[in-house]
């Protein structure tokens, strides 16, 4: 579905998202882990990670997995950040 970015409401961006990360939960699942999507600011997708995938020495590899499949389903371009990683992220953007 490439949409341009103009046409996707704030809403419909978030629920585009959630319709993503719920058709990657079951792969995780399968692992022990899950994700949830806690919101969306902008660009910046936050989810927590849980299970197996919450602590993992992997987990980075995992979100910039999940990164790449939310850009190639909704078609622009998303940060994806743990919620527990979110007070790092805001400190390095504001440096």
């Amino acid at each position: 579905m490439d949409r341009a970015i103009e046409d996707i409401a704030p809403v419909d961006l978030e629920s585009e998202i959630a319709k993503a990360i719920a058709d990657l939960r079951p792969v995780l699942q399968r692992d022990g882990g899950d994700i949830q999507l806690v919101g969306v600011d902008g660009d910046i997708v936050i989810v927590d990670m849980k299970g197996a995938c919450s602590g993992c020495v992997l987990a980075s590899v995992t979100v910039a997995g999940i990164r790449k499949r939310l850009i190639d389903k909704i078609g622009r371009p998303l940060k994806v950040v743990p919620r527990s990683a979110m007070a790092l992220f805001k400190k390095e953007a504001a440096a």
